[in-house]
């Protein structure tokens, strides 16, 4: 990224962008009409896209998850889950199998982002989205 880019979180891809750019035009919406919100909400959710509708965390920091728990937390595909483990996402082996830690899984996430800001590169250019 160029230093003239306003954009506040300089280590997002240009999925987080969207995303974030999304989730504003949701967060307008549900304080101007709530209830067209939640039909919009509905509406995507039939269409598969669940990840515009805000969701708590609802595990804790120590919890082990599979690879398909993790994409749906980080709402990705679980095979973007396997490449994170291929780059360096540790893992804990388990009698079910390999596991995530949650609080591994957030702080990797957040590692990415650091790199990415920190190298200044456009997003658009690199893999690491």
């Amino acid at each position: 990224m160029n230093a003239t880019d306003p954009w506040p979180w300089p280590g997002d891809s240009p999925l987080d962008r969207a995303r974030r750019v999304a989730r504003t035009y949701r967060d307008a919406l549900m304080g101007a009409d709530e209830e067209a919100c939640a039909e919009v909400d509905q509406q995507c959710r039939d269409l598969g896209q669940s990840w515009v509708v805000p969701k708590p965390l609802i595990f804790g920091q120590d919890d082990l998850l599979d690879a398909e728990e993790v994409a749906e937390m980080c709402d990705v595909q679980p095979d973007t889950v396997r490449q994170w483990k291929r780059r360096g996402l540790p893992t804990v082996d388990t009698a079910d199998g390999v596991r995530f830690r949650v609080a591994d899984v957030l702080a990797y996430h957040a590692g990415r982002r650091r790199r990415r800001a920190h190298k200044g590169v456009n997003p658009d250019m690199t893999r690491d989205s």
